[in-house]
C-alpha cells in the first residue's frame, strides 16, 4: 500500500502532468501528421526528462562535490577563524520571528561544530543577511556575540571573499576555515585565494554524493523525474557556469580591494 501511494502521488505531481501533457500533445500532432512540431516536442520532453531526473542532478552535483568529501571535525587542524558563507537560512524580520532553515543550513551547523571543538576562536558569517540569519542561530546554539564577527554587505561569493579578506587581514589571520556547501566549494576556493593567507575548505551539505551512494537501494519511484530534481540540476549547472566565469577573469584576493569598508557586528 505504501509503494502504491507513492506511485499515485508521483503520477499526480505537476511535473508528471506536464510531461504527460507534452506526450499527449505530441501524439495528437503525429495523428494530424504535423511531424516537425511533434519532433520539437519530443526533443523538448527528452530534455525535460533528462534535466528532472534525480540521477542527472546527482551526477552533475557529484562532479562539483567529489574533490571535497565530508570530514570529521577531528580531522581539521586549529585555525585563526571560521568564515561561514551565507545561504540556506531565512532572516529574522517583521512577521518572521525565527530563522528559517533550508537545505544549505548545514553550513551554520558545520561552523558551529568547528567552533565547539575549539578549532577556531571566531566565526565570521558573511552575506548581506548574516546579522539576521546566521548570527541569531549561532547565538541560540551558545556561541557568544564576542566570538561572532558579522560581515553583512556581501551580495555574492566574490564579495564574500573580498570583504571577509579585509576583516581577516586586520586580525592578522594566517589559517582560515571556509565553510560552505560541498557543491559550492570549487568556485569558492577559486575566490578565497591569497599567498599571505591559507584557506582550508570545509564541506557540508553533500546531497549529490549521498544520493549516488544510496542509489542502488533507492526505490524506483524516488528515481523518477520531478521538478525538485530539476531545480537541483539547475543549481549545479549555475555553479558550473560560475566556475567557468571565474576561471576566465577572477583576480587573486591579494590584488583586490573591497569597494567599501565592511561593517562588523
Amino acid at each position: 500500500m505504501f509503494a502504491l501511494f507513492k506511485w499515485l502521488l508521483w503520477l499526480c505531481l505537476p511535473s508528471t502532468l506536464v510531461l504527460v501533457g507534452i506526450a499527449l500533445t505530441t501524439f495528437w500532432l503525429l495523428r494530424r501528421k504535423q511531424y516537425r512540431p511533434a519532433i520539437c516536442l519530443i526533443l523538448l520532453e527528452a530534455m525535460l526528462v533528462m534535466v528532472m531526473l534525480p540521477w542527472t542532478a546527482a551526477k552533475v552535483g557529484y562532479a562539483l562535490e567529489s574533490k571535497y568529501p565530508p570530514k570529521s571535525v577531528t580531522e581539521y587542524p586549529s585555525a585563526d577563524a571560521i568564515v561561514l558563507l551565507g545561504g540556506g537560512l531565512g532572516p529574522v524580520r517583521s512577521g518572521f520571528p525565527h530563522t528559517e532553515c533550508y537545505a544549505a543550513s548545514d553550513r551554520v551547523l558545520m561552523a558551529f561544530r568547528l567552533w565547539k571543538a575549539g578549532k577556531a576562536p571566531v566565526i565570521i558569517p558573511t552575506g548581506e543577511l548574516a546579522a539576521l540569519s546566521e548570527k541569531p542561530i549561532l547565538e541560540m546554539m551558545g556561541v557568544p556575540s564576542s566570538a561572532i564577527l558579522t560581515e553583512d554587505q556581501a551580495r555574492d561569493t566574490a564579495e564574500n571573499a573580498d570583504y571577509t579578506f579585509k576583516l581577516l587581514a586586520n586580525r592578522k589571520c594566517k589559517l582560515v576555515f571556509v565553510v560552505t556547501s560541498s557543491w559550492h566549494l570549487k568556485r569558492t576556493m577559486m575566490l578565497f585565494n591569497a599567498p599571505q593567507m591559507e584557506f582550508i575548505p570545509v564541506s557540508c551539505d553533500t546531497e549529490a554524493s549521498l544520493t549516488l551512494a544510496q542509489w542502488s537501494v533507492m526505490p524506483l519511484w524516488q528515481k523518477l523525474p520531478t521538478f525538485q530534481a530539476g531545480a537541483l540540476t539547475m543549481t549545479y549547472a549555475k555553479e558550473w557556469l560560475g566556475v567557468l566565469f571565474y576561471s576566465l577573469r577572477r583576480p587573486s584576493l591579494a590584488m583586490t580591494e573591497p569597494t567599501a569598508t565592511p561593517k562588523a557586528q
